[in-house]
């Protein structure tokens, strides 16, 4: 992937959401343990339930029932439902925006740069939960849909940017997880960041592959703007 020279060779800056713009392990945590115990079965950690995050809700399901020791596809079937529901209809319970995130969206924004989200969270929740807390500031808002395959197949990334007119290589790709930095790869998008603060730590990230690390949104903002 290229190396930005200056502002003017970034056009699109996209984002992902859990983990990179807000902190939703509390959420995601929240509602996979009522469904969890809902259904009679025990619970998580939060510790264990960011390691089994970041590739959507079924694999999230899978891991959990998996390390419960629970191989059962009926019961797969009623806690997926049960978190889904319950997440649906509240899906910013808990959540919290990472600090520094506001500003730094709004200096993107102030200079020109097209702002968008692409989660692997089911597409209602994704949408509804940029619209709480980032109403108006995103251009462009994407989660998971039936029949498109989830990150990091670049398919949803690179339909986002066909829409938006805009070129892979004018486009930065923003996330905090080994399935963020695969994405931008597999789509060959101009540059690439790993922040530090979300679900995945230094050492993962740097075994991902991950060239450019961000430890603070305001050190994202003037590297994108340098």
């Amino acid at each position: 992937m290229s190396t930005i020279i200056s502002k003017n060779d970034i056009k699109c800056a996209v984002f992902d959401l859990d983990g990179t713009l807000l902190n939703t392990i509390k959420t995601i945590n929240h509602y996979l343990n009522f469904a969890l115990l809902k259904n009679g079965y025990g619970s998580i950690d939060e510790a264990t339930c960011i390691s089994f995050v970041g590739d959507g809700a079924v694999k999230l399901v899978q891991r959990t029932l998996a390390h419960l020791e629970i191989y059962d596809e009926e019961a797969f079937d009623r806690v997926f439902a049960d978190y889904n529901t319950a997440y649906d209809a509240d899906p910013y319970y808990l959540t919290e925006v990472y600090d520094g995130i506001i500003e730094t969206l709004r200096g993107l924004r102030s200079e020109g740069v097209i702002l968008a989200v692409l989660s692997n969270k089911p597409d209602f929740a994704t949408r509804a939960t940029v619209d709480r807390f980032f109403d108006g500031i995103f251009t462009a808002v994407s989660g998971a849909k039936e029949g498109v395959p989830l990150k990091p197949y670049p398919d949803s990334l690179l339909a986002m940017l066909s829409e938006l007119g805009v070129r892979r290589e004018e486009t930065i790709y923003i996330g905090d997880s080994e399935q963020d930095i695969l994405t931008a790869r597999n789509a060959s998008v101009g540059d690439c960041v790993s922040v530090t603060w979300g679900f995945r730590s230094i050492e993962q990230l740097t075994a991902a592959g991950a060239k450019r690390l961000i430890d603070n949104p305001r050190n994202l903002l003037d590297y994108i703007l340098k």
